[in-house]
């Protein structure tokens, strides 16, 4: 049972079935024929999962125009309560990662996810800190490769360093975010293995 601040949020402010009853495992899935994926994901602690948060109803104001990747979300987000101090965790799956999914998908997936956990979470009345944020990708085959660089992973944003996107963030578990200040995210990459018989990319998280 969640305190009742949180409980009160979920009888009366969040539609029915937004989040998972809760549980400490969780098969989250990617269900398109393109990459499906199972994670077999364990938590120790209190939590709130939203599953196919992607495919969740979110905020209206938002930009629609696909320059702004506002529109798409990560596939699932864990609201997890550790000793009374909230974390977060955002999860995007895919088959494959390079310097296009990574600037294109996952970077503007991620920026989009924060800021809506956030305001999921003044409704839920807790507390996160951008220091207890964390992004994860599953995937199966990196494609970083000098044939595969897009343009702009080499142009930095005014004022901001330029980096690589494979040397200085996905082999040094970070995520650079702009949000007209620039905010990094620990990431961790899941590397999924291929069942022979399903087709389905399978792995696991442990989030202790």
């Amino acid at each position: 049972m969640y305190q009742t601040r949180i409980q009160y949020a979920l009888d009366n402010f969040i539609m029915d079935q937004y989040f998972l009853p809760m549980s400490n495992f969780y098969h989250l899935k990617e269900e398109k024929d393109s990459g499906k994926s199972d994670l077999k994901l364990s938590i120790n602690h209190e939590n709130l999962c939203i599953y196919d948060f992607d495919n969740k109803k979110k905020c209206g104001f938002l930009r629609t125009e696909k320059t702004y990747g506002m529109q798409k979300s990560v596939d699932h987000i864990i609201f997890e309560n550790c000793s009374d101090e909230w974390k977060l965790h955002l999860i995007e799956m895919k088959s494959s990662v390079g310097y296009k999914t990574w600037l294109e998908s996952i970077k503007p997936k991620v920026r989009t996810s924060y800021f809506t956990a956030l305001a999921i979470a003044e409704f839920l009345g807790i507390d996160i800190l951008i220091t207890n944020v964390r992004a994860y990708t599953t995937y199966e085959v990196e494609k970083f490769s000098l044939n595969e660089t897009n343009p702009r992973a080499k142009v930095s944003h005014l004022g901001y360093a330029a980096r690589d996107p494979k040397r200085d963030e996905w082999e040094k578990g970070k995520i650079f975010i702009q949000i007209g200040e620039e905010i990094m995210i620990p990431h961790t990459k899941i590397q999924m293995i291929k069942n022979p018989e399903t087709g389905i990319l399978e792995g696991s998280l442990e989030i202790q």
